[in-house]
């Protein structure tokens, strides 16, 4: 169920109310209405995924549905940099008991809104984000190849009946044989044996959070990256050690620094093949004074003043 955001989460200090050099994200943001006819172009299109089903579906912690609402108010009185336009196209949400419809849903926003921002925000919810991110980059480049970059402590590639936050990986490989997959980040001790075996079964790769090393993990980014078209850049805010990152669906010990993280996610968008960054898991019921919240809307704010494919 799709629903235009509300206007007043965009809020926040005023330290001039025309010279633009002082603005913040909220004095130029706009609230659009997806459903609607699109005309105008943005520089930066936002899409909340305010669903938490698939992380019950997984065992975790619910609460997620609450995740994009909470990020827009952090991200919004941040400082505007180089004088970026910035849409708000909504939410999406649930009430039902699985996830298909509403994945199937977004996807469909994703390639509506797709040609009215140069890049595009999808904010969580659940990592039950992840399959309907795909689903939206299949229609708008079906005969592409895509490569997925996961940042993340779990391979997400759980077999189940029905999807939830631990399934939407294996879903895109099932489904997709030129698919590849790549994850950064991942801990031992969150993956069971039977994960690393599915993980070899498909020919994942990956690089556990001990050996991130920027050379290395580097080289292992860019080989990956050249095999594809389009590449899917997504982040699990479980990657991040609890300590940074306490509103989490599943809080990790031993976990990335904030700092580890934007420097991956500004490497892979460096090669300019990612229109898209879906964040996931973040979950105020759990967040200790909007500490998780607002280390989201810096990770946004670097995504966005960094990205060549917007500035």
């Amino acid at each position: 169920m799709y629903s235009k955001a509300d206007a007043a989460l965009w809020h926040g200090r005023i330290d001039d109310n025309d010279n633009r050099a002082h603005f913040r994200n909220f004095q130029v943001a706009q609230v659009v209405d997806a459903e609607g006819e699109l005309t105008e172009r943005f520089d930066v299109g936002i899409l909340g995924y305010a669903v938490d089903r698939g992380v019950y579906l997984n065992q975790g912690r619910v609460g997620t549905k609450q995740g994009p609402d909470a990020i827009r108010t952090k991200f919004g009185n941040l400082p505007l940099m180089h004088d970026l336009s910035i849409a708000d196209f909504g939410n999406v949400t649930t009430e039902e008991k699985f996830v298909e419809n509403v994945q199937h849903e977004y996807a469909e926003l994703i390639d509506k809104t797709n040609d009215y921002a140069k890049f595009h925000l999808l904010i969580g919810g659940g990592h039950d984000i992840s399959y309907a991110h795909f689903k939206g980059l299949k229609a708008l480049y079906p005969e592409q190849s895509i490569g997925v970059v996961n940042i993340d402590a779990h391979f997400d590639l759980r077999d189940s009946e029905y999807a939830t936050s631990g399934t939407g990986f294996k879903q895109i490989l099932d489904e997709d044989a030129d698919a590849g997959y790549l994850v950064l980040g991942l801990q031992e001790a969150g993956n069971t044996q039977h994960l690393f075996e599915v993980a070899e079964q498909y020919d994942v790769k990956y690089v556990l959070a001990e050996d991130i090393d920027y050379d290395t993990t580097d080289e292992i980014i860019r080989s990956f990256i050249e095999q594809y078209d389009i590449i899917m850049l997504t982040l699990c805010l479980d990657v991040i050690d609890s300590a940074f990152a306490p509103g989490v669906s599943a809080p990790c010990s031993f976990g990335l620094t904030p700092q580890q993280v934007e420097r991956l996610i500004r490497e892979v968008l460096s090669y300019g093949k990612t229109r898209h960054l879906s964040i996931a898991e973040m979950n105020p019921e759990y967040d200790i004074d909007g500490r998780t919240a607002k280390l989201v809307g810096h990770i946004m704010f670097f995504a966005v003043h960094r990205n060549p494919n917007i500035l």
